[in-house]
């Protein structure tokens, strides 16, 4: 490109990683918009009985505090949460028998705007939330998962 032409994508800069839905794997992605850094993540993960709602509630915070130390302003920092399980039903002779399987799947995906923060720093913030949630769930479970 010549010097006098902008490139038309000066502005973006994205970040991926390959495994996305592989359990524990933390896959992020992150641009520029104007002002704006928008990063996505998501985090797929295997759990028992852990609080994944508080430890997600905590794990948030934190991250929304790590922008604001950084004099960051938050535009938003979204989760959605789909989580799957599996009931196993077993009939003998007549009687009907059901029971829950251990494991929990839950699908973490996050979307989060924030402004005046260095990209990567904003991206490593968001990546210590969704690692602090992958982390607390293996600890609190470790008994439950093989």
């Amino acid at each position: 490109m010549s010097g006098n032409k902008k490139q038309s994508h000066a502005n973006k800069q994205r970040v991926r990683v390959k495994a996305k839905d592989t359990p524990g794997v933390i896959c992020i992605e992150r641009s520029t918009h104007d002002e704006a850094i928008v990063i996505s993540g998501s985090l797929t993960v295997e759990y028992a009985d852990a609080e994944l709602k508080s430890l997600l509630t905590e794990e948030l915070e934190k991250a929304a505090q790590g922008i604001r130390e950084l004099d960051g302003i938050i535009g938003h920092i979204k989760v959605a949460v789909s989580t799957t399980s599996t009931e196993i039903f077993s009939v003998t002779d007549e009687k009907a028998a059901s029971a829950g399987a251990p494991r929990k799947t839950a699908r973490i995906a996050l979307a989060a705007i924030v402004f005046k923060v260095e990209p990567p720093d904003a991206e490593s913030i968001i990546r210590k939330a969704l690692a602090g949630v992958r982390t607390r769930l293996r600890e609190e479970n470790k008994g439950d998962l093989a």
